[in-house]
């Protein structure tokens, strides 16, 4: 199935890391088609739902049906496979989008009449602006109009109402959830698996995990934060779960198929006394132990941490970076991490 993902556009590499961390979450491969601002479209035999209910950088799935140069875009639709996908039986709207300044020659309003107009000719459709149970997608970018048959909406808009002044127990240096999120897909966390936080803080990182399926357990050296981890965590009705006191340090025996944490950076969230970069040495060896043969890792670091050459040393090899800007002061690097 050729899919077409409608990315959030607020990280320019990060939506995009997603999706394809996310297919193969779900144990399914992918080809990519074509890569345009803020649009992704693969090729996979993954079922488009269930990569949607994973997604929180991705708006929606639509099924692609062809992408054309903005003086082209009425010929191909009507040249595409549209007409075989159509059901008469359910009801129609034509939605055009404009990612950023792109395509400034084109008017949505009209294109979207012009799309209507020519399906209307064709069909007896019967359109629905306010609730369609069809809609025709319409993506201006870079020039093109990417157009598909929309499918889903992705886990997005529940994902961003976990913000974290509205969860049970709060920190100031928990992750947004969105990032939160993303991160677990990046760690290609299976949904019946096992994920851990070794750094867990108040949760934010297991809750996201634990409500795609996986089962979760987490580590933190202060007390509060394991309280709070656990009040999340059921607050959102996790319910296979485990936190408990620990030392990322020296994590029990065990084996997970994915670690995903962002470890304290010594500002709002403590070290405990001990330097980043040696908090990091020390941690890595041990979450290089819990995890299995080929698993995933994936942490947040501030931009000056070398965390390739501590990766190696732990037997972890880095598979890709993405720099985040956070303030002035800081800048977060996302990494992921592989065990051979």
């Amino acid at each position: 199935m050729r899919l077409m993902f409608f990315l959030s556009g607020e990280h320019p590499t990060l939506p995009e890391a997603e999706v394809r961390g996310a297919i193969k979450a779900e144990g399914g491969a992918y080809e990519l088609v074509e890569k345009l601002d803020q649009v992704l479209v693969l090729d996979t035999e993954v079922r488009p739902s269930k990569i949607a209910e994973r997604l929180a950088m991705c708006r929606e799935v639509c099924l692609h049906l062809c992408t054309a140069n903005a003086d082209e875009i009425l010929e191909a639709v009507g040249s595409s496979d549209l007409p075989d996908l159509l059901d008469v039986r359910k009801t129609f709207a034509v939605r055009v989008e404009r990612v950023k300044t792109h395509c400034p020659e084109l008017e949505r309003a009209r294109l979207e009449r012009e799309l209507a107009d020519l399906l209307l000719s064709e069909f007896r459709l019967r359109i629905d602006l306010e609730s369609p149970e069809t809609e025709l997608v319409g993506i201006l970018t870079d020039g093109k109009c990417v157009v598909g048959l929309k499918l889903c909406e992705t886990a997005r808009k529940s994902v961003r109402l976990r913000r974290p002044s509205a969860r049970a127990a709060f920190h100031p240096s928990t992750l947004p959830p969105v990032l939160a999120r993303c991160m677990v897909n990046l760690a290609r966390t299976p949904r019946n698996g096992t994920l851990c936080d070794p750094f867990c803080g108040v949760g934010g990182i297991l809750v996201e995990a634990g409500l795609i399926g996986a089962r979760v357990v987490g580590f933190d050296i202060d007390p509060r934060m394991v309280e709070g981890a656990r009040k999340n965590l059921e607050f959102y009705d996790v319910r296979n779960f485990e936190v408990s006191l620990g030392d990322a340090r020296r994590l029990p025996e065990m084996e997970v198929d994915a670690v995903v944490t962002d470890p304290p950076f010594g500002v709002q969230a403590s070290t405990g006394g001990v330097r980043l970069e040696e908090l990091l040495r020390e941690s890595l060896p041990s979450i290089s132990r819990i995890l299995r043969r080929k698993g995933m890792a994936c942490l947040g670091v501030p931009s000056g941490v070398n965390l390739e050459e501590l990766a190696e040393d732990s037997g972890l090899n880095l598979v890709e970076v993405h720099e985040q800007y956070v303030h002035k002061s800081l800048t977060r690097k996302i990494c992921t991490l592989k065990k051979p």
